[in-house]
């Protein structure tokens, strides 16, 4: 299953055309989040790294939706792969279940 997270900052910014884009990678669950990604509560990403389960793919819109810093992305990384679900970025093409994804990463 392919699950999208998708954020934004301020109540003023849009969510709809990451959302679009989830839905076009075949997202069939999109979490939704307004919130600072400095922020370390937050619910929407806690319930989606919940959710995902063996065999599935994360998918996100662009790396600064799920973490401000190396550090915090590659911790998610450890986290989701420990867990064997693969981290897709729709942006720059990076898919995790790939070795040029994992490369790139």
């Amino acid at each position: 299953m392919i699950v999208g997270y998708a954020r934004v900052s301020t109540a003023d910014q849009s969510l709809d055309v990451q959302i679009d884009q989830l839905r076009q990678a075949g997202s069939e669950k999109i979490y939704q989040e307004t919130a600072s990604g400095a922020d370390a509560d937050r619910p929407e990403l806690a319930a989606v790294l919940d959710f995902v389960r063996e065999g599935d793919t994360l998918a996100i819109c662009k790396l600064d939706r799920i973490a401000r810093s190396t550090k915090r992305l590659l911790e998610l990384v450890d986290q989701l792969e420990s867990q064997k679900i693969e981290l897709k970025v729709l942006n720059i093409n990076l898919d995790t279940n790939t070795p040029t994804g994992k490369l790139m990463l």
